[in-house]
C-alpha cells in the first residue's frame, strides 16, 4: 500500500510562517506573496498553512504588525534623537524597507479597521515624532505641534513614495539624469543636512 507523502515540521509553525511572509514581501513585495508558496518555504502542506491563517490578508495583517513594531522602533531610535534624527530615521526605514513600508500604508490590500492588532501599533512612529516637535519647541500648543508634526510626516511619506518610483533612474549617469531625479538622489546622500535644511525653518 502507497502511503501519501506528509511534509512535517517540528516548532512554533506560526511564528515560521509569519518570519517567511515578512522576509518574502521584504524582498518581493506583498503582491507576489501566496499562502502556497509560503508553506513551501516552511517545508509544510498549505492545509497546516490554513491552520494558523484563514486567508492570504489574515497572513500579511501579522506581516503588517510585525512591520509597524520595526518600523517605529527604527524612528523612535535612541532616547536622545531629536525631530531631526527621527526624520531621517524613517526615511532610512522606508529607502532599506521600502515593500515593507509600502504594505503598511496599502490600506487596499490589509483592510486595517478588520484587525485591532494592526491599529495598536500604527500611530507609534508618528506619535514619536509629534513628541520630538514638542520637545524641540516647548512653546507650542498641542494643535500647533500637532500640525508641524503632520507636515513633517507628510513630507517624509511624499519623499518616500517618490524616492522609490525614481530608482531605476539613479543609474543614469548624472548627465543624463532629470533634474528632478538628480534633486532626490542628492536629497538621499545627503539626508542629515536635507532634513535639517527643511524642516529647520518649519520648527523655528
Amino acid at each position: 500500500m502507497n502511503i501519501p507523502f506528509q511534509k512535517y515540521h517540528h516548532g512554533n509553525l506560526r511564528d515560521d510562517i509569519l518570519k517567511a511572509a515578512y522576509s518574502f514581501v521584504k524582498v518581493n513585495g506583498y503582491a507576489a506573496m501566496s499562502l502556497r508558496g509560503i508553506a513551501d518555504q516552511c517545508n509544510v502542506s498549505a492545509t497546516a498553512i490554513y491552520r494558523h491563517y484563514e486567508t492570504k490578508e489574515h497572513l500579511l495583517a501579522d506581516v503588517v504588525v510585525k512591520g509597524f513594531v520595526e518600523f517605529n522602533m527604527s524612528v523612535e531610535g535612541e532616547e536622545e534623537d531629536d525631530i531631526f534624527q527621527r526624520s531621517e530615521n524613517y526615511l532610512a526605514f522606508a529607502f532599506d524597507n521600502y515593500n515593507i513600508y509600502d504594505l503598511l500604508f496599502s490600506q487596499s490590500v490589509v483592510e486595517f479597521l478588520k484587525f485591532p492588532q494592526i491599529l495598536e501599533v500604527a500611530d507609534k512612529a508618528f506619535e514619536s515624532l509629534l513628541e520630538s516637535v514638542k520637545e524641540h519647541d516647548k512653546s507650542l500648543n498641542d494643535l500647533s505641534a500637532s500640525n508641524k508634526a503632520i507636515h513633517i510626516w507628510s513630507f517624509l511619506h511624499g519623499m518616500s513614495s517618490i524616492s522609490k518610483k525614481m530608482d531605476v533612474a539613479f543609474n543614469l549617469p548624472d548627465s543624463e539624469m532629470p533634474i528632478p531625479v538628480r534633486s532626490v538622489k542628492r536629497a538621499r546622500e545627503n539626508l542629515k543636512q536635507f532634513i535639517e535644511d527643511l524642516f529647520g525653518r518649519l520648527l523655528r
